[in-house]
């Protein structure tokens, strides 16, 4: 049985681009150059460990990609011995697992560790019959649901460092994890999929599908080192459903054959990137493989669409600088839509007896990026309204367009700026509907904001692949003058009673303040995670710029999930003329924040 699908496609193609991230400019410790390490990711962070360059390493390092950040944890427990290269990681929810692995040279592992990410401590797995699986090194360790499939890698003959003699494997195992979770001690299952199996390899890579399960869905292996020592460009379906392995022709044109190389998988496409391949010379009328099988490192990247069973051409810049250097051994990992490499080596260099490991990081950008959440107001005058969002964790700036309301048949959105941050004092916007093309020699006229007037607002993210959709609008109002502009300096700290909240009157009361109003978003199952309709319920009101909501209304309030967990507030100010703009803050709910006082969010 051959899996083959679909009629390729020239439209389809993979825009994507690379990205250096500077190590120079990220805070922390970061880790050092090697190869054969492995990186897996948690949430917004990517956790790296082991590897080699001169000795095996056995430190840990943590990247926050949110925050451009780096930190070596303090790790505890039953850590493994003198670090570990070539194994297999993978991670279920804030636990990590690692298995096998080089120790040192010719001595291999078929142990198994858990890491809990939370407290860092190590935990070994004690497997009852750990010696079903023998050791081994350059194997796929894949997870689908609670299950772990091992497939393949290199094991030794003899377990003697004198006598080593290499055994290339294509046995696959199973083990359910969540009997480790649970207490009770968790045994391998050997697996015996009908049909032909893929031949003995090691340094290769394996995927599962967006949708699998133990019952469903598949595992996808490409490449790889055969006993031959010739690196593979087979691909193979494992349909865990039937447990059938099927030899997969796709589509389109396949990358070469390779080893030592990385694949992840973002949507339903499953990305590869560098490793080892057969270097090739060109006659006058066809390319030909070198006989002594010569290889090099590339960074050449390839694009396996699982749905369509195509591989798709891949579009990248074709600047020098604009792409990482060919290597082998690095490691990578998926945040949101972004693929990320770390360091590895650029291969053997045989006049020099040497090889050279990269200490650098960059990250491909598959996709535009999503839509952003409406745009929120934090306060109002006669002129300006400031304006902020939640950040689009794949943007790197944001348009802004404006829309004025008013009895106009045909009301324009117009470009107000292009924005780096997450909030912005508006007070005009271009003169000419975004949709014209703009003359950029040309100076383009400004309108400032009309009091008393409602604009609507809507942002796109925007990344290195383009501009994503726009936000739904959002319509705010700037001051009639005479009102009382909105309160500022926010302050809550939490008591034992409840929130305690202290803001600054309004820069502009334009009279005396007689009152002011608190408003706490509660939970309401009709309203939708968006701030802009939220249900408010009034809290407090009186002439004093402070307050406490006691613990009792707190209960009752809206937890925001949209970026890091928050209460939101709304605070106005009233003069003879009447009430103000609210100014709209979040309470960071951060259960790990020991501190009374928790930090305020405004510009989220």
């Amino acid at each position: 049985m051959t899996l083959k699908k679909g009629i390729y496609n020239q439209k389809s193609m993979a825009n994507v681009k690379w990205r250096y991230v500077p190590l120079t400019k990220s805070n922390g410790p970061t880790p050092r150059p090697r190869h054969g390490h492995r990186a897996v990711a948690i949430d917004n962070k990517i956790i790296v460990m082991g590897g080699g360059n001169e000795g095996i390493v056995d430190e840990l390092h943590v990247y926050n990609t949110k925050a451009n950040e780096w930190s070596e944890p303090h790790v505890s427990g039953q850590v493994p011995e003198n670090g570990v290269a070539a194994f297999g990681i993978a991670a279920h929810g804030h636990n990590i697992y690692i298995h096998g692995g080089m120790m040192e040279y010719c001595e291999y592992s078929n142990e198994m560790f858990m890491l809990n990410t939370h407290t860092w401590e190590w935990t070994h797995i004690n497997i009852t019959n750990k010696d079903t699986v023998c050791p081994r090194l350059g194997h796929s360790f894949t997870l689908v649901g609670t299950t772990m499939y091992t497939f393949g890698g290199l094991g030794c003959e003899v377990d003697d460092q004198n006598q080593f003699i290499p055994r290339y494997l294509n046995d696959i195992y199973t083990i359910d994890i969540s009997h480790n979770e649970e207490g009770s001690g968790p045994t391998w299952s050997h697996e015996d999929p009908a049909g032909d199996a893929p031949c003995p390899r090691e340094s290769h890579t394996c995927v599962c599908t967006k949708d699998a399960n133990e019952k469903s869905g598949a595992l996808y292996i490409f490449g790889g080192m055969s006993s031959k020592a010739e690196r593979m460009g087979d691909l193979w379906r494992l349909d865990l459903a039937k447990m059938i392995w099927i030899p997969v022709i796709a589509i389109g044109l396949p990358p070469l054959p390779r080893s030592l190389h990385t694949a992840n998988v973002i949507g339903n496409k499953m990305y590869i990137f560098g490793g080892w391949v057969a270097i090739n010379q060109k006659s006058k009328n066809k390319t030909v493989f070198l006989p002594e099988k010569e290889y090099k490192c590339t960074n050449s990247t390839a694009c396996f669409n699982m749905d369509t069973i195509t591989w798709e051409p891949v579009y990248t810049e074709g600047f020098e600088d604009a792409l990482p250097r060919s290597r082998a051994g690095h490691a990578s990992a998926v945040v949101n839509s972004r693929l990320y490499i770390i360091s590895g080596r650029d291969g053997y260099h045989r006049a020099y007896n040497n090889q050279t490991c990269f200490k650098d990081m960059w990250f491909l950008e598959t996709d535009k990026p999503p839509i952003p959440n409406r745009v929120q107001l934090i306060r109002a005058s006669t002129s300006t309204l400031e304006i902020c969002w939640i950040p689009v964790v794949t943007a790197d700036a944001y348009l802004l367009q404006i829309q004025r309301l008013d009895n106009s048949d045909v009301n324009e959105w117009y470009d107000v700026a292009v924005v780096k941050g997450n909030s912005l004092v508006v007070s005009h916007h271009h003169s000419k509907p975004s949709s014209e093309e703009v003359d950029e020699n040309k100076p383009i006229e400004r309108l400032e904001l009309s009091p008393g007037t409602t604009y609507r607002f809507r942002i796109a993210a925007i990344n290195a692949c383009g501009r994503g959709e726009f936000s739904e609008p959002a319509a705010f109002k700037t001051c009639v003058p005479g009102f009382p502009g909105a309160p500022s300096s926010i302050r809550i700290s939490k008591g034992n009673d409840g929130a305690h909240l202290a803001w600054d009157p309004p820069a502009n009361s334009n009279g005396n303040i007689s009152e002011y109003s608190v408003y706490l978003a509660i939970k309401n199952s009709q309203s939708t995670e968006s701030p802009s309709s939220l249900a408010f319920v009034l809290v407090y009101r009186g002439d004093s710029p402070s307050c406490t909501v006691k613990t009792t209304s707190l209960q009752n309030a809206h937890v925001d999930q949209t970026n890091k967990p928050a209460i939101i507030f709304r605070i106005a100010a009233k003069n003879e003329k009447g009430y103000g703009p609210a100014t709209q803050v979040r309470w960071l709910q951060d259960t790990k924040t020991s501190s009374n006082k928790r930090p305020v969010d405004k510009m989220s």
